[in-house]
């Protein structure tokens, strides 16, 4: 075994007694390329029995084949498994988010009687999955321990499940409940004021002081922290010199960037670092695409009835979904596409093409984009400068208007909530805060935007993508929090 790979399977098992402590390997075996069937038939009946014997046993089996190693760590990743993947990697938190999680570790495992009794846990658990805290098999877990054992062993449920993801967990979760349950705040120290919070180092970093129409001092001085970014250039690189090339979407998935191309019928697929890697043929014009999983992307064409679900990997065509309607924009959510038909009005279905609902969009002019987090979905009217924020069903949450944002075309949100607007006139980027309340310019022309015509952000690692119409180029830029 190289000598990297002897440091990372060290760094592994280092932390053999937080895998025996927290990882379900139900949730990885199967993103684990190079198992045996068997094996995973093993290790899916012996966690039905003991979940701590299931981990030693696949951890044994990664430790006996070292090209099994990456993929091990990959699955992790993919499967939302932070708690693991951050200090594999040789990421730490520093020693102030540490003393906070400490705190509040210790404040949530000593009250975690009096929680369960009065947390309403769907609402959470839909926070925490919607800001990539816990997975859709976590969310699904919560609610069926719910439906069947009763709100306190559903709140027991969710514990366990943001403790499995994430090492910060307490803070996450502290974090949603302030998010989701204000009547539960006063509880999480009583004794402890403003000051004294931060004078051991624990800032609050978000309070409900900011939804109130009356603003106070305290109160900008909250959104003021709460709202910050910092954004640096990672990447520029110019998109092959293509004549009439006209790049509509773009998604990055599995360290790749697919760039639709309009005018050439084609998907261009770029490595992360920028070098061109090949050109999957399409039938047609694309105007949208969507990320299915890791490997898989949704295709919606000019004029076209159908959506198309095409392999990033070997650019084959999986499946044809065909539609009633002429589909413009889609976006994809929880086994559902969502589709913009006759410019206002949003089809549901499912992957087979079967309608689960249709609604009008509140917009007024024709609707340009379309983009879905969890349960809410955005889309813009650019001749009014307005994003909306609406339910899964077309009822709108609220909406946000300002003279930075000047025909705005693409949207699209990051793991906390917030949306990234791109304007194709303004020039710009613009974050709008998850209850739409506050927004900024993010990035404008000085960063090197030109008619931005496509946007899309990387939440695994807050990595924002921007196209240029004019200069055919791209801009992939850190965003921290």
């Amino acid at each position: 075994m190289a000598e990297s790979q002897t440091e990372l399977l060290n760094r592994v098992f280092l932390l053999e007694s937080e895998f025996l402590k927290f990882l379900k390997p139900t949730d990885i075996i199967f993103k684990i390329q190079g198992l045996e069937e068997d094996f995973i038939d093993e290790i899916w009946e012996l966690e039905k029995n003991n979940r701590k014997i299931a981990s030693d046993r696949l951890l044994r089996k990664i430790s006996e084949n070292s090209d099994l190693l990456p993929k091990f760590i990959v699955a992790l990743s993919d499967q939302g498994y932070q708690r693991f993947v951050d200090p594999i990697n040789n990421i730490y938190p520093d020693r102030g988010r540490k003393f906070c999680q400490d705190y509040f570790e210790f404040l949530i495992n000593y009250m975690k009687g009096e929680l369960a009794d009065i947390l309403e846990p769907l609402q959470i658990c839909a926070y925490l999955y919607r800001n990539r805290c816990i997975e859709l098999s976590d969310k699904e877990a919560i609610e069926a321990m719910q439906s069947s054992k009763g709100r306190t062993a559903a709140c027991q449920e969710m514990f366990q499940a943001v403790k499995r993801r994430k090492d910060n967990w307490a803070l996450l979760l502290l974090e949603a409940i302030k998010e989701t349950q204000e009547y539960v705040k006063v509880k999480m120290d009583p004794s402890a004021s403003q000051e004294e919070l931060e004078r051991t180092g624990i800032s609050v970093a978000c309070t409900n002081q900011r939804y109130h129409s009356d603003s106070t001092t305290s109160e900008k001085e909250s959104v003021k922290s709460y709202f910050q970014f910092d954004v640096s250039l990672r990447l520029k690189f110019q998109l092959q010199l293509i004549k009439y090339s006209d790049i509509r979407a773009v998604v990055i998935t599995n360290n790749q960037l697919v760039f639709a191309d309009y005018a050439r019928n084609s998907l261009l697929i770029y490595d992360i670092n920028g070098s061109y890697n090949r050109e999957i043929k399409l039938s047609s014009n694309p105007l949208s695409i969507s990320e299915i999983n890791k490997d898989d992307v949704a295709v919606s064409y000019y004029r076209g009835q159908r959506i198309e679900i095409i392999s990033i990997n070997t650019g084959e065509v999986k499946k044809i979904i065909e539609t009633n309607d002429v589909i413009h924009v889609i976006s994809y959510q929880n086994g559902l596409i969502y589709a913009v038909v006759d410019d206002q009005n949003i089809d549901v279905m499912n992957m087979t093409g079967k309608l689960i609902r249709s609604f009008k969009c509140p917009s007024k002019s024709i609707v340009q984009c379309l983009s879905t987090d969890s349960d809410i979905m955005f889309f813009t009217d650019p001749s009014t400068g307005t994003l909306f924020c609406c339910d899964l069903y077309g009822s709108v949450k609220w909406k946000c208007t300002d003279d930075t944002m000047n025909w705005p075309t693409k949207v699209i949100t990051d793991g906390n909530g917030n949306v990234f607007v791109s304007c194709n006139e303004s020039n710009n980027v613009v974050v709008v805060s998850s209850d739409g309340k506050h927004h900024k310019e993010l990035l404008s022309k000085k960063d090197g935007l030109k008619n931005p015509t496509a946007i899309y952000y990387e939440k695994l690692n807050n990595c924002l993508l921007v196209c240029n119409e004019d200069y055919r180029d791209a801009l992939l830029f850190d965003v921290k929090h």
